[in-house]
This record gives structure tokens, sequence and C-alpha cells, in this order.
């Protein structure tokens, strides 16, 4: 009986874990998808070291979580776009001698995905949001810091609204 208990009890923290062990592949697109164009990152902001960031970090997440899909420059088989919509760097938290401690970055941004083989949509957002903090009492800085936990998170949306709708 002791067995048992102890067993299940394995196996439940097992399953726990394994569960957060998740990650797209190709496996998760439609078989017909085998080449992607990302567009460059049409900039609203006139930000475009901002834009291309977004641009080579959808690049990044592509080639890391899409299997054997290739990135192509030309036609391909589904597209991708993207819109910097808007940025923001804000003020966020204050010291006692209202001196700025941390800022918070906000970029919205839209995504299309698109397939052209059967010519619908795969997935889109008119509007994305993701913000990064940075703390300039740890010297860090709005594009090193506070974008780049902003770009991350875009990523991280990316993956779990556009990926997972494939």
């Amino acid at each position: 009986m002791k067995i048992k208990v102890v067993s299940g009890v394995f196996c439940l923290l097992a399953l726990l874990l394994l569960s957060g062990c998740y990650s797209f592949t190709a496996s998760t697109l439609p078989s017909h998808i085998k080449t992607v164009q990302i567009h460059e990152v049409e900039d609203k902001t006139l930000d475009p070291v901002l834009a291309n960031d977004i641009h080579t970090a959808v690049v990044d997440m592509f080639k890391k979580n899409a299997g054997g899909v290739r990135l192509v420059n030309e036609e391909a088989t589904a597209d991708f776009e993207i819109t910097l919509l808007s940025y923001t760097n804000n003020p966020e938290n204050y010291n006692s001698n209202s001196d700025v401690e941390t800022y918070r970055v906000t970029i919205r941004v839209s995504v299309k995905f698109y397939d052209n083989v059967k010519d619908r949509v795969i997935y889109e957002s008119k509007s994305l949001s993701a913000d990064g903090t940075y703390d300039i009492q740890k010297n860090e800085s709005e594009d090193r810091h506070g974008q780049a936990r902003a770009i991350e998170k875009l990523q991280d949306l990316i993956i779990s609204n556009a990926l997972a709708k494939w």
C-alpha cells in the first residue's frame, strides 16, 4: 500500500514537471507550410533601431521554435508581418526624494500571419503589447534593458498566441 502511494506521488510530480516542458515545432504547423517570409517591421514610431531589433527577435524566435520551416526572403507559403504601432518610456517608481528609480518601456505591435497556399489569415492581432522595466539606480538603460525585456515578452506573446493557433 505504501509503495502505491509513493509511486503515485512520484508520477504526479513527474507529470507536473513535464507539463511545463512544452515547445512548438514544425509538427504544430500545417504540413503545407514549408517556408515563411518575415517582412521588415513597418515602423509607425520613427525608431528604426527598435523596429530592426523586433525583426531580429522574431527571426530568432522562428529559427528556435518553427522546426523544419525555412525562412526565406522571397515568395513563401506563409507571410509574417509586424507593424510597430507605438513605443513609450515612462517613469514608474520614485524614491523618497522624488527621483525616478525605475522606468517602464511599453511596445505595441500588430501581427499578421498569412497562409499563401490556402489564401487565409492564420493569426492576426491588431494590438499586442509588452513592457519591460529598467532600474537606473542599477545603471540599467532604456535600450539595453527595458526594450530588450519588452521584446522578449513580445516573443513569448507571439509564440503563445500565434504559433499555438497554427
